[in-house]
């Protein structure tokens, strides 16, 4: 009995050493990040990305980027060829989970020249930078 309780203890002092390791892949996204001051300068610029938020529409609504197109990431595949643009694009939600999802997606398409908002759409609201409200129009009515 001591050598399998030598055993548990182990695998336990293991996998508490490796759990913030695990915690740091769950942030892993596969696209560089753009902090949101590099995003606004680059929005301020000629050669401003695409700035697709994947966010329903409603959520979309409440507030999203200046400029910002919004693809739900349940479209997302059907509308895959509006993510090519010749400054490349970002993609973000509120908070990474969905930009993750589509990641894998997009990068299967061939698009070029892909980011993520580092901090997401929580991120950008925390530096205070500017928001738009609205702009959701409804499709095929």
């Amino acid at each position: 009995m001591d050598g399998q309780l030598a055993r548990i203890v182990k695998i336990c002092i293991l996998a508490f050493t490796l759990l913030p390791l695990l915690v740091k892949a769950g942030d892993y996204f596969l696209s560089p990040g753009l902090t949101p001051a590099e995003l606004l300068t680059r929005l301020d610029g000629t050669s401003a990305p695409l700035v697709v938020d994947l966010r329903k529409p409603v959520e979309f609504g409440i507030a999203h980027i200046p400029g910002a197109i919004n693809i739900p990431l349940d479209e997302l595949e059907a509308r895959i060829d509006e993510l090519r643009h010749e400054h490349g694009v970002l993609i973000y939600c509120i908070n990474g989970a969905r930009t993750r999802q589509a990641e894998p997606l997009v990068y299967a398409n061939d698009i070029e020249h892909v980011y993520h908002l580092d901090g997401a759409l929580q991120g950008w609201l925390q530096g205070g930078h500017p928001i738009e409200k609205g702009g959701v129009t409804k499709s095929g009515w």
